[in-house]
């Protein structure tokens, strides 16, 4: 419809935290918001939308606010004459793992994608678009300023307000002005997490260095991605070789996480930089054993739980295995059969914080932002929902119109 109103429609994510897409459409042009995939406990049905994944293509644009699967895990589904846009940081990351395991992605023609620079502002048809980078779990995380005419639209993406670059971020928010609309991630809304298990980043480091302190041995299991994670251990690391013992302690990844770390040091070096990594092989063993180390170990691979076995085995009282991803994830086979071995012998340290806004902060977040409509995705519905000022209820597949 070529008329002056502003319609949003939620395909997905109004009763569900895995795989939202939200278009927005205006004067003739629409454009999509993320098109990722369920979580594993979400069983709904593959999503299909006439333009878009089906018949002769209606929309302009998809834009991907960052690389996790639950954002980006169905882009392969798009129509091919319809152009996609992410991060400079999620292609490559994408790139990588398809690089890495080519099952991952398979289906996604990397060279159709285009880059969008944070704070560049783009136009796509009727509509002017500016990525802003966010504060995530995800690197290079946006949050998307999208003006329809005189009316303002903030997408938040996945976001928090607890992370390193919290500060920066609400700085960019108060430079936005007038926002008519504000679509934001509500994960924590309905889980069972309490705000103050939500820590900051820093104080996530600062758990790690007692850890890395106490224990001579040390395994760690975390997203290959959270590259704001790995930052704070890599600097814990880099203190201890400084402060405690310069001649250790090794930090051992493989070649694929080594990788992942210079696409960060590559796009966001002001941000990231892995000084002392090492990737493992045989001729370290001896080494490792008399300096000792930081490993991070993946879930299905046997040299890992081999290695893991043996330390707790002949050293439990200096080893730990360190769990630094959300708790939900511990229900996968592989990962319990790692985190058991550790929690029967009184090893396991679980050192997390989530990346998404804690429940006080997007109630505060939505009130300093002052929007005049508020819709909420990502997430299931709760009660805790109407807490949150000028919300608006909607359902999957509903249009809402803004006059």
């Amino acid at each position: 419809m070529n008329d002056e109103k502003v319609r949003v429609t939620v395909y997905r994510g109004s009763n569900q935290i895995g795989g939202c897409c939200t278009e927005i459409s205006y004067k003739g042009t629409r454009i999509a918001i993320d098109f990722g995939s369920p979580l594993p406990e979400e069983n709904t049905k593959e999503l299909n939308i006439t333009g878009l994944t089906c018949g002769q293509s209606a929309f302009d644009a998809v834009l991907l606010t960052h690389y996790h699967g639950d954002h980006v895990g169905e882009i392969g589904r798009i129509n091919t004459d319809i152009p996609v846009y992410m991060g400079g940081f999620a292609k490559d990351v994408i790139t990588a793992y398809k690089n890495h395991n080519h099952h991952f992605f398979a289906d996604v023609d990397i060279d159709r994608i285009d880059e969008l620079v944070a704070g560049t502002e783009i136009t796509i048809g009727s509509l002017q678009i500016t990525p802003i980078l966010s504060d995530h779990s995800a690197a290079e995380s946006f949050m998307f300023l999208i003006k329809a005419g005189g009316f303002q639209i903030l997408h938040t993406g996945d976001f928090r307000l607890h992370g390193r670059y919290r500060e920066e971020l609400l700085s960019n928010v108060e430079k936005f002005g007038k926002v008519d609309l504000l679509i934001t991630e509500g994960t924590t809304l309905s889980r069972k997490e309490n705000d103050k298990d939500n820590y900051t980043e820093e104080h996530v480091e600062n758990m790690f260095w007692d850890c890395i302190c106490e224990n001579k041995y040390c395994f760690i299991i975390l997203s290959s991605t959270n590259f704001e994670r790995f930052q704070g251990f890599s600097n814990c690391i880099d203190k201890y070789r400084k402060d405690k013992r310069p001649k250790g302690k090794y930090f051992v990844v493989d070649d694929f996480q080594k990788s992942l770390f210079e696409i960060a040091e590559k796009r966001l070096p002001e941000r990231y930089q892995f000084k002392t990594k090492t990737t493992y092989a045989k001729n370290l063993d001896e080494g490792m054993a008399n300096k000792g180390f930081v490993m991070l170990i993946r879930a299905g691979n046997a040299a890992h739980e081999a290695l893991l076995r043996k330390y707790l085995e002949e050293y439990p009282s200096k080893t730990c295995l360190v769990y630094s991803m959300w708790s939900g994830y511990m229900d996968n086979v592989k990962l319990k059969r790692l985190t058991s071995l550790a929690h029967d012998k009184n090893r396991l340290r679980i050192i997390h914080s989530s990346g998404h806004v804690t429940k006080q902060d997007l109630i505060d977040f939505v009130d300093t932002v002052a929007a005049k409509n508020v819709i909420v995705i990502h997430t299931e519905k709760t009660k805790e929902m109407e807490r949150l000022n000028n919300r608006i209820s909607i359902e999957d597949g509903e249009t809402i119109v803004f006059e």
